[in-house]
C-alpha cells in the first residue's frame, strides 16, 4: 500500500524544503503545486487568475497521485492543506486511491514566516506579505484529533 504524505503549513513555514527532505528520505515522489502551476500556466494567468490556474493544477496532482498509487508508490503533495475540509477531503481522497495518508504540520512563527515571504520575489510573493494577516485568519491549524506530525521547522 502506498503513502500519501500530505504536507500542511502557512505560506513560508518551510514546506517544500521538510518535503523535499522527506522525499529523500523516503523514496517518494514530490508533488509541489506550486511548482506546477508555474509550469502548466504562464507567470501573467498565475499572476491575473491564481484560483482559477491553482485548482486546475491541483486536479493534475491527484491525477499524478493516482497513477503513482497504482504502482504502489508514495508521493508527498506540498500543497498547504490550510483548512480541516481541505485535509479530510485529501485523507479521503487517499483511501479513495488505496493509499494510507500521513499529515504533517511545518509550523514556524509568524515573525519568520514574515521574514521568509520578505525574501520572496514577484507579484504573488509581494501580495502574500501585503496580505499577511488576512491570509493567516484563512488558516486551521491542525489539532490533534488529526492525527499530525507536528515539525517545528525555526
Amino acid at each position: 500500500m502506498s503513502k500519501i504524505y500530505l504536507i500542511c503549513g502557512f505560506l513560508g513555514a518551510g514546506k517544500t524544503t521538510i518535503s523535499q527532505q522527506l522525499a529523500h528520505q523516503t523514496d517518494s515522489i514530490h508533488l509541489n503545486p506550486d511548482k506546477l502551476c508555474f509550469d502548466l500556466f504562464s507567470k501573467q494567468e498565475c499572476e491575473q487568475n491564481w484560483d482559477e490556474c491553482f485548482s486546475k493544477t491541483i486536479s493534475a496532482i491527484w491525477e499524478q497521485t493516482a497513477v503513482y498509487a497504482q504502482i504502489n508508490k508514495d508521493v508527498i503533495i506540498d500543497m498547504g492543506f490550510w483548512t480541516r475540509v481541505s485535509r479530510d477531503t485529501a485523507k479521503e481522497q487517499a483511501k479513495i486511491l488505496g493509499a494510507d495518508a500521513i499529515l504533517y504540520y511545518i509550523y514556524a512563527p509568524d515573525e519568520i514566516l514574515k521574514k521568509r515571504l520578505s525574501l520572496r520575489q514577484g507579484k504573488i510573493a509581494e501580495y502574500n506579505l501585503k496580505q499577511f494577516e488576512n491570509l493567516k485568519k484563512k488558516f486551521e491549524e491542525p489539532t490533534a484529533d488529526e492525527n499530525v506530525i507536528r515539525i517545528n521547522n525555526f
